[in-house]
């Protein structure tokens, strides 16, 4: 009977330590999930602090640079290149995130703007 009652009072401390230690591993990740919403869609962008690495929704991570606040990236498909501006927030909670399209042939450009706020 003792022996079950020391069991019952190590418990809460054995969850409590676990629970710490994955909290922890959150902490230190190396990289921040954003989850942006615009006119046309909404999608994740996933920036990997480490490898200096952006991906878009399930997209091939992409190198990017910083410049102050700001995250810039590029990226191509068929004959529409991409230019990727995220301006981050004072406290990296959130940001804005404008995408201009060049297409290559008619040379017309767009301008597409989200709103991104941190995910989970």
């Amino acid at each position: 009977m003792k022996k079950i009652l020391n069991i019952k009072l190590y418990i809460p401390l054995i969850l409590s330590i676990f629970l710490s230690i994955s909290y922890m591993s959150f902490a230190i990740a190396n990289s921040i999930q954003y989850f942006c919403t615009g006119e046309v869609n909404q999608f994740f962008i996933t920036f990997d602090t480490s490898k200096k690495t952006i991906t878009v929704g399930n997209s091939k991570p992409k190198k990017y640079w910083i410049k102050s606040n700001y995250n810039f990236w590029h990226s191509a498909k068929e004959f529409t290149v991409y230019e990727y501006t995220f301006k981050n927030s004072y406290n990296k909670l959130s940001g804005k995130l404008g995408v201009k399209s060049h297409h290559l042939v008619t040379s017309e450009n767009n301008w597409y703007n989200y709103e991104c706020r941190i995910g989970q």
